[in-house]
């Protein structure tokens, strides 16, 4: 259902800028336009297995063509387990694509993106830990390169 279904409801938005440069005016109707594909996405992925929560979402230009993307941490749940997962939804010529990669296990939360980095914070399992309790911090850099990520080391 992704990518179809994105094309299909995201296809007529249209990111206001002046000159490259987003007005405060256009952040704010980017931001809240971004929300509502956020939701609808979320929405998508959801089913009898378990619900989907976003763990941070932001609007940022990933790869300096003055076209901003929205970048998405999430995570699925069921009665056993979760897997967070990084989206980015992308615009092409023919509409929306969105590519998604999943993280380690354990917890998962958007920091920042700067400098077209996506910045995670992650809490990861040591050897010793319970299922209920990853214990180990990092943070997990990602750049975005056209249609896929790249972990920055």
């Amino acid at each position: 259902m992704g990518h179809r279904f994105l094309s299909n409801i995201l296809s007529w938005i249209i990111v206001p800028f002046t000159f490259g440069i987003a007005t405060p005016n256009a952040q704010a109707q980017d931001e809240k336009a971004s929300d509502k594909i956020v939701q609808k996405f979320l929405e998508s992925e959801e089913d009898e297995y378990g619900p989907t929560e976003s763990q941070g979402s932001t609007v940022a230009d990933l790869d300096g063509d003055r076209k901003p993307e929205i970048v998405l941490v999430w995570v699925k749940t069921n009665a056993n387990s979760w897997r967070n997962k990084l989206t980015v939804f992308a615009k092409t010529a023919t509409g929306f694509i969105t590519v998604t990669r999943s993280l380690d296990e354990g917890f998962a939360k958007l920091a920042s993106v700067k400098d077209g980095l996506i910045l995670v914070d992650q809490t990861v399992y040591a050897e010793s830990d319970p299922r209920c309790c990853p214990s180990i911090q990092k943070q997990v850099k990602y750049r975005w390169q056209g249609k896929k990520f790249t972990e920055v080391r």
